[in-house]
């Protein structure tokens, strides 16, 4: 007897038969409908439903709906909007475009790429105050950290939770942040609060990129990982499909096709930014307090991030003719380019861009994709950065060699070189960009210059915290940790305690560092004001930490100077590594205040060998270098790391000749 004798409705698509017309009805929905049939979309999170009793069990928990007072209406289903499926969809998504209000959907484009205030009737809730925040979450923070797709970023069709998410954010940087600060905190909170209980009580909810994004933005503010999500091929084996779908060389593209793989782009590239942005901030956040960051750069299985002039397209048109400017056109023709992308396997994944970055001859494609995506350099660099702290890692665990006690050296001379090689071609990358402070891209490439130079630095003054063994539970508590620790040779203490003199000095490798901290010295000191309250944490959290290296080897170098004075009774010759270090520094540290302050831009007592002259310097370029930090911190404010840190440099006694 067939088995389908008493299922009389079977589908015209698949072998599927059921004995309800609804129930077939129901299956071509979930299985054969695609994004299109839909029909029930949630008022609170936008999400869209085929089926009602999946909607029905899914409005009765979305918080979303809930903190926004609204009721649920199952019986109402979706109509077209001009709203991106949440879902992260491995395909493309298809949109109809004639069923859409081309007015709303140039509103919606134009608020975040004009930062203009729109307003529309699912909007009114929106206060001024939270627009003008987004404003300014767009203008100053997202240049640094290009998570969100600027061109579609709408008020009235993003969800709720990410929408406050950015405004907490762009709070911080708008006019007097302090007259919100219990609205942020209190937003911040409840936010953690709502994805948390989204996620616990489903996982696959981390699947829809703006709950990715939004835990990203609360992340930011004060890990998850998916199995699979870490991997293109997995999360999304049609990922490459935007690309390969048609022909670009042609000179009209149906205007559907084309809006479709330009929304499947946003997709895609938009997971691939959180991923990314998500392995930086492991490591950046962790590196400050000292613990081991939870992801592994090998395991981010995504290939570079696509150019930032893709990403900043506000139509598919323009998308279209940046995709054809970028990528070029004969890379489309080409099948067996299919397996690497349209730009070849260096830039594959994060590990494979960084290896052949270290090589003499890196590939064009590579150079020219870090070139096109200031992020994706800085992603290289961190790489980088958590490659070094590794070996320093296995190094600092070796026993101390009598030959060379202070071990400046932590790679081997063809590993360092190999380094040095990689940083070269970033530094190249970014002296050619030329940019200026009114640049779109400032902070971005600021952020790496300064990256660049903090790099140098670990090859040669591993991080006090990081040898010592001192692991703190924030990123605050790391940085004041670190400033006590300035105030002593920790590095030699504890590498070599038991085989050097009591005088601890030789601070030889910082000679190789000098044009490097003399450098980022200028730049952290000679900022334009206006730009510097704009700062992202990471990169304050650097410049700082190149600041402790400056005073650590301005402490030493005076401290050998001293030792000399009392030992011959006359000062070192200027070629001596204690004179050059000091001198450097404080004609660089002098130069910036000089410039600031619009005076003559050279002190009479710099490269003196007359001790009656120097001595003055000498006994005050301490003090003078800790009120140059204690004016940094005071103009980092919006982050509260300089008011902290301030707080710390408060607590540390002058330094006095006697010392």
């Amino acid at each position: 007897m067939p088995s389908n004798l008493g299922r009389p409705f079977g589908c015209d698509q698949c072998p599927k038969v059921f004995t309800r017309s609804e129930n077939l009805q129901r299956h071509k929905r979930a299985r054969h409908g695609g994004a299109s049939l839909k029909d029930f979309q949630c008022a609170g999170c936008q999400a869209r439903f085929s089926r009602r009793d999946v909607y029905k069990r899914h409005s009765g928990r979305c918080r979303a709906l809930l903190s926004s007072g609204q009721e649920s209406q199952p019986e109402v289903p979706w109509e077209p909007t001009p709203q991106i499926d949440v879902d992260i969809a491995p395909s493309l998504v298809v949109m109809d475009q004639s069923s859409m209000n081309p007015v709303m959907i140039t509103q919606a484009f134009t608020y975040a790429t004009e930062l203009l205030q729109y307003s529309s009737p699912s909007s009114a809730t929106h206060s001024d105050s939270e627009e003008r925040h987004i404003k300014a979450y767009f203008e100053h923070f997202y240049p640094s950290v290009p998570l969100l797709h600027r061109p579609t970023f709408a008020l009235f069709s993003t969800p709720r939770l990410l929408v406050k998410a950015t405004a907490v954010i762009g709070s911080l940087l708008s006019s007097q942040p302090e007259d919100c600060a219990h609205w942020r905190q209190e937003t911040w909170e409840s936010g953690q609060n709502e994805l948390r209980h989204m996620v616990s009580y489903d996982l696959s909810e981390i699947r829809q990129l703006w709950v990715l994004q939004a835990w990203l933005l609360h992340i930011i503010y004060g890990a998850v990982r998916e199995i699979g999500l870490s991997q293109q091929e997995i999360a999304m084996p049609d990922s490459q499909s935007w690309v390969y779908q048609c022909d670009l060389n042609s000179p009209v593209d149906d205007s559907k096709t084309l809006y479709a793989r330009w929304i499947s782009y946003i997709n895609v590239e938009s997971t691939r930014l959180s991923l990314y942005t998500l392995f930086f901030l492991d490591s950046q956040t962790f590196t400050s307090c000292n613990a081991r960051p939870l992801m592994s750069p090998m395991e981010l299985g995504w290939e570079l991030p696509f150019p930032s002039g893709l990403w900043e397209a506000r139509d598919s048109q323009i998308w279209l003719q940046r995709v054809n400017e970028h990528l070029g056109h004969s890379t489309y023709t080409m099948p067996n380019d299919f397996l690497h992308g349209p730009r070849g396997p260096a830039t594959t994944s994060l590990s494979i861009a960084t290896q052949q970055l270290m090589t003499e001859a890196p590939s064009p494609e590579l150079l020219a994709a870090l070139e096109a995506s200031p992020f994706a350099a800085f992603c290289v660099l961190a790489n980088l950065n958590a490659l070094v702290r590794d070996f320093t890692r296995c190094y600092y665990q070796m026993p101390p060699s009598a030959s060379d006690p202070f071990a400046f050296h932590i790679l081997t001379q063809s590993q360092n070189k190999q380094i040095h090689t990689a940083i070269r071609a970033i530094a190249r990358i970014v002296k050619g960009q030329a940019y200026t402070s009114d640049s779109s891209q400032f902070h971005l490439w600021r952020m790496i210059e300064l990256f660049i130079s903090s790099l140098r630095i670990s090859l040669c003054r591993p991080d006090q915290l990081f040898i010592g063994g001192i692991v703190d539970n924030s990123l605050i508590s790391g940085m004041a940790a670190s400033t006590h620790l300035t105030q002593r040779n920790y590095v030699a203490i504890r590498r070599s305690v038991s085989i050097v003199p009591q005088h601890l000095g030789a601070d030889e490798g910082i000679l190789a560092l000098l044009n490097d901290l003399s450098g980022a010295l200028s730049r952290i000191s000679g900022e334009n004001q206006e730009q510097v309250i704009y700062e992202t944490p990471w990169t304050t959290v650097t410049s700082y930490g190149i600041l402790l290296c400056i005073w650590g080897a301005l402490r030493r170098a005076t401290t050998d100077i001293r030792h000399h004075l009392d030992t011959f009774n006359e000062l070192p010759r200027t070629s001596e590594s204690c004179m050059l270090i000091f001198n450097s520094l404080m004609e660089s540290a002098l130069l910036s205040l000089s410039a600031e302050n619009d005076r003559t831009p050279r002190d009479p007592r710099l490269w003196r060998t007359d001790r009656s002259v120097f001595t003055s310097l000498l006994e005050g370029g301490e003090s003078f270098f800790i009120g140059l930090m204690k004016r940094f911190c005071v103009r980092r404010c919006p982050w509260g790391i300089g008011s902290s840190m301030l707080a710390v440099l408060g607590e540390i006694p002058d330094p006095s000749p006697s010392e």
